[in-house]
């Protein structure tokens, strides 16, 4: 029992202080603000190729296939995303929305 409680304790403090890669890919940073109720508008599109068709040039990087952007204004947000009827994408819903509460978290 004490060995199992032993292993226990050195996995749960193994994570702590470790910043974790999350399925989108990145890391949370450092929050720009922080709002427990944005007012978040949602834009779906058909195909990636239209999301990526109507995003602005500061949301297309090189070095990622854009999957979802969003405009950050003073008074809420809006996300654009793949309509999750055609391709449910939890993790990128999810990045986007964490913009809406948090601000530019990420570089």
């Amino acid at each position: 029992m004490k060995r199992a409680l032993t292993i226990v304790a050195a996995l749960a403090l193994a994570g702590c202080g470790v910043a974790s890669e999350a399925a989108d890919g990145y890391q949370f940073g450092v929050k720009e603000f922080e709002r427990s109720r944005p007012n978040i508008t949602v834009v779906t599109y058909a195909s990636p190729t239209d999301l990526r068709a109507a995003a602005p040039a500061s949301a297309k990087r090189s070095d990622r296939e854009l999957m979802a952007w969003g405009i950050i204004r003073p008074d809420g947000c809006e996300i654009h995303i793949i309509d999750p009827a055609v391709s449910y994408q939890p993790e990128w819903i999810g990045h986007e929305v964490a913009h809406c509460a948090w601000g530019r978290w990420h570089p």
